[in-house]
């Protein structure tokens, strides 16, 4: 048996500085896979998020241009400061972003046309799943499939709350969120309720943490939507 006056076997003095800095310039380069991996002006961006906005809207049987205004202008330019890793952005640059606003203001177009520029512009893919799949897809998938991935959550807030998994009521969202939470893993969504519904439906302990995953953007402006005149047969 060792005598517990024998000294510890003393390990190298920086053994353990140098691997804590190893590990911190790891988890920093992995932030910047997030970003733009080529050389992109302003007006390259606006370009290229055009035409992927207009390709949403022609899925969608919707010929009319997607259009840059007073309204989404000002965000736009901001996600081209996002998306370029630029300290001029106003937003959290390492955090993943919550377009909120009233029906039909562009939130989800805006966004998804984001996300297509960013998995063709940076390392990352991020994952689309719209709110009302998303409980049925852990639940055939598992948990697990989904913590990890970047992912973007269309209209947060309208999913089943509980869902019956072998005759037990569990809450997947919530849980997803907050196992997603832990990893550091990075999400976007959209939404139409304002923060203080969202924490009704998924508790103040998963908005507190929404609000550090996600910087909150509100999308101003009334609706886009295309309104088809009503005509009378003859």
């Amino acid at each position: 048996m060792q005598n517990i006056n024998t000294p510890m076997q003393q390990l190298k003095p920086d053994f353990r500085e140098e691997e804590l800095q190893f590990n911190i310039r790891k988890q920093q380069h992995e932030l910047t896979t997030y970003k733009c991996q080529a050389l992109m002006n302003y007006e390259q961006f606006k370009e290229l998020l055009t035409g992927y906005a207009q390709q949403i809207l022609l899925h969608r049987s919707v010929t009319t241009p997607f259009v840059i205004d007073q309204n989404n202008g000002p965000i736009i330019r901001q996600l081209y400061y996002y998306f370029t890793n630029n300290p001029l952005c106003s937003w959290n640059l390492n955090a993943g972003l919550l377009f909120a606003g009233k029906v039909g203001c562009g939130k989800s177009v805006l966004m998804m046309a984001y996300l297509e520029l960013s998995n063709n512009y940076s390392r990352k893919i991020t994952t689309t799943i719209h709110s009302k799949r998303l409980a049925g897809m852990i639940k055939s998938r598992g948990l697990e499939t989904y913590v990890r991935r970047p992912l973007f959550i269309d209209e947060l807030g309208r999913e089943e709350s509980e869902v019956k998994d072998f005759g037990n009521v569990v809450k997947p969202v919530i849980d997803l969120f907050a196992l997603r939470y832990e990893a550091g893993s990075r999400t976007y969504a959209t939404t139409n309720f304002k923060l203080d519904a969202l924490e009704d439906f998924y508790t103040n302990f998963i908005r507190s943490r929404m609000e550090e995953m996600m910087t909150l953007i509100v999308i101003p402006g009334e609706s886009r939507r295309l309104t088809n005149p009503i005509k009378q047969a003859r």
